[in-house]
């Protein structure tokens, strides 16, 4: 068996197709560079382990001998996991778009330049023959390659025009433009009007689940709560469809990546950590706000699905686990009823059957994807009635047991440090609301882990696989990692893990902030020239790099009495303004920290030089108060090395500092005292 250059990497995706006959290389200086030697268009396809659509086209085409053939003849061909280089997904998505008019998704298939790699062609899945309205992939190798030999003049000033869009993008031509007073009216009405009042979620299917959204919602209604009571209402109903649905996995816990109807039965099965990292912090705040029991099984399910699942012995978080297993799509978590009926007895047969919709017909491939169909519950409270809880528990036990039986779809070990950072952040939230020591444990052994092995002299890498770190951090990375250390320091306190914050604080304003126009670039000064240097504000499936920077400048700025922190995330604002105002239900995440901006954010700093038993009394009383503009930190000595920190010093067994702004109030010994003055927050 011939293998190709991808056998040197450390992507499991790329690793996957190290055996294609195709003639493949890793993005790099050695392929681009024969790219321009032998005057070759480049052929990049993009894609990452756990994607469906990326396994069919690679079956189709790439392990097929006579495309091979093709493709190595006319082109240089790169191969690249999304999820190792955003950067580069993020100016070919752009590009398609701008090719298109339609947005994009992976596999990702563009035809570059050998010159400047800008894209002069594009799509996405191709099939190996015409269907789907789409030509055969043989054949547009042919009339691509034809095209670039015969066209190569026009191209290049087409080339041209598509740079300068890319360069236009995220260049900021009204710095003077303020974000609107009434951004949030205008936000709520397009969310209303996306609003499935049926079946929860906003738009229609695909249903994305949209975490950042659903905690803007959340975040608001904090700050306003008679106002914002509707809203509320909107993402509690979605959550409610969402974890009773097929996207939620009803027997190992954890959600999967979206639902391609409208009702959240049939998912795409591929699990992502990301996704459920955020989920996690939505249910978790759903549980805050409305002390509703189903929210926090949710979460607890969600969050044991994160460490039994996908931490690694060492503490680090892998990114995926598959779509596909080898039985085809889903084929790991559906079942038969047959053998369903097989391993549980006759009561527990009947309440499963009844709960899960074993009763109705079939719902994927001939067989059953698991949802809650017992027709109980009103619109917003899950109510389970005369169901025998103990029956269903035990089935669902059972069952999951025979399941893990089943060889599990492939498991992508690929460690991040942004989507690592995610989940440390959420199950730091998940202690906060079960108070089970085990979970910050877990949200400690990542955050060493990654301290250890992705910072190589307080530079920071991307990416983990097979004891390797390696590709510089993007904007994620540290606004991820700044985000969940700090959050983690609010239940414990340690000093150098503070340090590192302020370390990796200040290499992103120096490396990553635009000093001119304002925002933060996705990638830093020493990165690699590419055709475009994004500076993305809106959100994906999780929030933007520019919006955690945002947030975690503001928390930074008035927990040091530091001005150029506040100032960075001021710039945000400036840069982002336009973009807001134009779209703000894209901006989820930025309207949460602009929200912070606007509101005078508190500081509370506990105080003690001992070990009282006293203190998880007052820390689970600030826990409770679970406000966005709230940021509590309890630190067990006096000497810290931070100034500001330092002055603030234990007076008796526990002394608490509330700080509004940059103005502190006098030091609260007494625990009422205290307990009074933060009801009021």
């Amino acid at each position: 068996m011939k293998i190709n250059r991808l056998s040197k990497e450390t992507s499991p995706y790329l690793l996957q197709h190290s055996d294609n006959p195709v003639d493949w290389y890793p993005w790099g200086k050695e392929a681009l560079n024969k790219a321009k030697a032998e005057n070759k268009p480049i052929l990049l396809s993009i894609g990452y382990s756990a994607c469906h659509w990326c396994h069919v086209m690679a079956h189709e085409s790439f392990e097929d001998q006579d495309t091979a053939d093709i493709m190595n003849k006319y082109f240089i061909n790169i191969k690249v996991d999304r999820e190792e280089r955003p950067d580069l997904d993020k100016i070919y998505q752009t590009s398609q778009i701008l090719l298109n008019q339609r947005s994009g998704g992976w596999p990702l298939t563009m035809f570059l330049s050998h010159e400047n790699q800008a894209p002069f062609f594009g799509g996405t899945y191709f099939p190996n023959s015409e269907k789907y309205n789409l030509p055969s992939f043989k054949e547009l190798l042919i009339k691509v390659n034809d095209y670039y030999k015969n066209n190569y003049g026009e191209i290049l000033n087409h080339n041209k025009s598509i740079i300068k869009a890319l360069e236009n993008i995220d260049r900021n031509n009204t710095s003077d433009e303020n974000i609107d007073k009434k951004i949030e009216e205008k936000y709520i009405k397009n969310v209303r009007s996306i609003y499935d009042k049926t079946m929860g979620g906003f738009g229609s299917a695909p249903k994305f689940p949209q975490p950042s959204l659903i905690m803007h919602i959340f975040n608001s209604y904090q700050y306003n709560k008679k106002e914002n009571s509707d809203n509320l209402k909107m993402a509690l109903h979605t959550l409610i469809a969402m974890q009773e649905g097929g996207i939620n996995d009803q027997l190992g816990g954890g959600f999967f990546r979206y639902s391609v109807d409208d009702v959240w039965m049939i998912p795409h099965f591929e699990k992502m950590l990301y996704d459920n990292a955020c989920l996690l912090e939505c249910y978790c705040k759903a549980y805050f706000i409305t002390k509703n029991q189903s929210f926090l099984t949710t979460a607890k399910k969600t969050a044991d699905w994160i460490i039994n699942e996908m931490q690694s012995p060492d503490g680090g978080f892998f990114s995926s686990i598959d779509a596909d297993s080898d039985t085809g799509e889903g084929q790991y978590y559906v079942w038969d009823k047959l053998e369903v009926e097989k391993n549980l007895n006759k009561n527990q047969f009947i309440v499963f059957s009844k709960y899960f919709g074993l009763n109705k017909k079939t719902n994927f491939e001939n067989k059953y994807h698991l949802y809650v169909s017992y027709n109980s519950k009103d619109k917003f409270n899950l109510r389970v009635k005369n169901v025998d809880e103990k029956i269903l528990y035990e089935s669902i036990d059972i069952l999951n047991k025979i399941r893990n039986k089943r060889k599990k779809p492939f498991t992508d070990e690929k460690i991040l440090t942004s989507w690592n950072s995610l989940a440390i952040n959420s199950l730091v939230e998940y202690y906060k609301i079960s108070k089970d020591i085990s979970y910050i444990n877990s949200a400690e052994k990542s955050i060493f882990f990654l301290i250890e092995n992705m910072l190589d002299k307080n530079i920071l890498n991307a990416t983990y696989k097979d004891g390797k770190s390696h590709i510089n951090a993007y904007l994620d990375d540290y606004t991820f990692l700044i985000n969940a250390i700090l959050n983690f320091l609010s239940i414990k306190w340690n000093d150098k893990l503070f340090k590192k914050v302020i370390i990796l604080a200040n290499e992103l304003i120096e490396k990553f902030l635009d000093f001119s126009d304002g925002g933060f670039y996705f990638t830093s000064k020493n990165h690699e020239n590419l055709i475009q240097k994004p500076k993305p504000t809106a959100d994906e499936a999780f929030p933007s790099g520019n919006s955690l920077a945002a947030r975690i400048f503001i928390k930074l700025g008035f927990l040091m009495n530091e001005t150029k922190y506040i100032d960075a995330a001021d710039s945000v604002f400036s840069y982002a303004a336009k973009q807001i105002n134009d779209s703000p239900n894209a901006h989820s995440s930025l309207l949460d920290s602009f929200l912070l901006a606007k509101k005078p954010i508190v500081i509370i700093i506990l105080k003690t030089n001992n070990s009282s038993n006293k203190i998880s009394l007052w820390i689970n009383r600030i826990i409770s108060i679970n406000k966005p503009y709230v940021n509590y930190y309890y630190i067990n000595n006096n000497s810290t090395g931070f100034k500001n920190i330092d002055d603030k010093i234990a007076l008796g067994a526990v002394t608490a500092y509330v700080c509004c702004g940059f103005t502190c109030e006098k030091p609260i010994n007494d625990f009422n005292e205290f307990s009074n003055r933060i009801d009021l927050l």
